[in-house]
């Protein structure tokens, strides 16, 4: 199974050696500074390509996709550039050193709690969704069970919401259950539901389930087979997240 890179997550720094730097000279990082280690360690950073602006090395602003495509090939490490009140503002990403490339390997398989998922039995839940419908493992059994662990401030969880809706669409009929396991509390979740569609079946306050599921970082997709294992586990946005979602329900729904 291939590891994604983990956009959304706290993003574990320590391992590369950063120096501070006034960056005066690059117009678009004027009056920041290159972020330390020891700062970066005291955060928890979004990085998302919106909520602060991505460019690559000449300067020019990379979002969505190629970002995320950027960070998944491993080439390409962030420097993070502050202001005056500490606040990230802006990061360059730049070629990773070959001790950093091996570094975000490692990085990665410490964070793939959900490889050591895959074939085993899922691990049993009961939860009711924001409409009050009840749902478990052992009622689902038999039925193809996809699960989405996001939540609300999530960008990339947000920004895959399009395509998901559309595999809920494509496999009506199929006995595929979609269910969306939210951090987020029902309020939020209601709030967040008129301003956009969402398909899944939304489960609210579902930090104890994502903990079963050694969740850690968002989003998390699970796919579960007719015999209530483990049939594929990802986490991140990457370019083949959906497609990869979509070919192990197809898998699946032959068996």
């Amino acid at each position: 199974m291939k590891l994604k890179q983990v956009i959304t997550i706290a993003i574990l720094l320590s391992f590369f050696n950063y120096t501070s730097l006034i960056a005066q000279d690059k117009e678009y990082l004027k009056g920041l500074t290159k972020a330390s280690e020891k700062e970066l360690s005291e955060k928890q950073i979004m990085f998302d390509g919106e909520t602060f602006p991505v460019y690559d090395n000449e300067g020019k602003r990379i979002v969505g996709m190629k970002m995320m495509e950027a960070m998944m090939s491993g080439d390409y490490t962030p420097d993070f550039y502050m202001d005056k009140n500490k606040e990230i503002k802006a990061a360059v990403l730049r070629m990773a050193t070959k001790q950093e490339k091996k570094m975000m390997k490692q990085m990665q398989a410490q964070m793939g709690g959900e490889i050591e998922l895959i074939g085993k039995d899922a691990i049993p839940f009961s939860a009711k969704d924001i409409k009050g419908n009840q749902y478990s493992l052992n009622n689902l059994k038999g039925k193809i069970i996809v699960i989405n662990f996001w939540f609300v401030e999530c960008k990339p969880c947000v920004m895959e919401i399009p395509e998901l809706n559309e595999l809920v669409k494509k496999y009506e009929g199929e006995g595929v259950v979609f269910l969306g396991f939210a951090t987020n509390n029902k309020s939020k979740i209601k709030s967040f539901l008129k301003k956009r569609d969402f398909s899944y079946k939304i489960i609210p306050n579902s930090k104890d389930v994502a903990s079963d599921y050694k969740v850690s970082g968002y989003p998390t997709h699970i796919v579960i087979d007719q015999s209530s294992k483990v049939a594929f586990a990802t986490t991140g946005l990457g370019p083949t997240t959906i497609s990869d979602i979509e070919k192990t329900i197809e898998l699946l729904i032959k068996k």
